[in-house]
């Protein structure tokens, strides 16, 4: 099921039910007794209560320098961009038992890539390409600050999830005519591998939120993409690496900026 599809059902399933829940009479304060000011009194300070989903765009500025110099280097000749475009969803709730806390989930995807390098192997002329992919699922916390201006709300929070990332290296000549044996001959100069991990990540970031409608509502952010690598690299599916020093340090920690566009219940 993709990120769109799941974004609609926790929508449908469980955000419009708490609307409902979470929906506050609107109490008109009079002001002009002095103990009814102090019995509102409480209803001056910032409450947030805004639940809903939307589309989300990322850009992360991955830690690649590690990757390189024991990987890009060798291979292509080239520095991969320290720049990823991240595409996503995300969606989010009030949380019942604590005032101004929510919790929801998200997704996150993409990748840079450094594409048709020309090279010599064994004097034959080949073309190299190489793509560091990166994408995680994570829960999300956010507390909303006390300052709130114009339905403008401020908020901290931390992603904690899990992830994975791919490294694909491609080499490949040009054929004088297809023949799936030579494919696969022994030696080969069409090749390409995949190495893969998973990795746990933890982003605290701050946050701020515009509601210019009732239903539609802004999102920016920016933080810092804590990954630790919690598995072994495997290339091609399941196939072990060995002695893997020349990835340990590739783990996609970095600076994240993040813009999404929600719709919900923004009251």
């Amino acid at each position: 099921m993709n990120i769109t599809k799941r974004c609609i059902i926790f929508f449908t399933v469980f955000l419009l039910p708490a609307s409902v829940l979470f929906a506050q009479p609107d109490i008109a304060v009079d002001t002009t007794n002095y103990l009814d000011s102090e019995l509102y009194e409480e209803e001056s300070t910032v409450s947030y209560s805004w639940l809903g989903g939307g589309f989300y765009v990322g850009y992360f500025m991955p830690d690649l320098a590690d990757f390189n110099k024991n990987i890009a280097q060798p291979f292509v000749g080239q520095d991969l961009d320290e720049r990823v475009l991240l595409f996503g969803g995300r969606g989010f709730m009030p949380f019942p038992y604590v005032k101004n806390l929510r919790i929801g989930g998200l997704g996150y995807g993409g990748s840079s890539e450094r594409c048709c390098v020309d090279d010599t192997i064994s004097l034959q002329p080949v073309t190299r390409s190489l793509k560091y992919s990166v994408g995680y699922g994570a829960l999300t916390l956010d507390y909303a600050l006390p300052i709130a201006v114009n339905r403008m709300f401020f908020l901290f929070g931390v992603e904690l999830g899990l992830g994975g990332v791919d490294i694909e290296a491609k080499q490949a000549a040009n054929r004088l005519k297809f023949d799936i044996n030579s494919e696969f001959d022994n030696p080969s100069t069409n090749i390409t591998h995949t190495y893969s991990s998973n990795f746990f990540i933890v982003k605290p970031q701050l946050q701020i939120e515009w509601a210019p409608k009732d239903y539609l509502m802004f999102h920016l952010a920016g933080g810092y993409q804590i990954t630790s690598i919690i598995g072994e690299w495997k290339v091609d599916g399941d196939v072990s690496l060995g002695n893997t020093d020349a990835l340990t340090n590739i783990t996609g920690s970095g600076l994240v900026f993040n813009l999404g566009v929600n719709i919900g219940f923004f009251q």
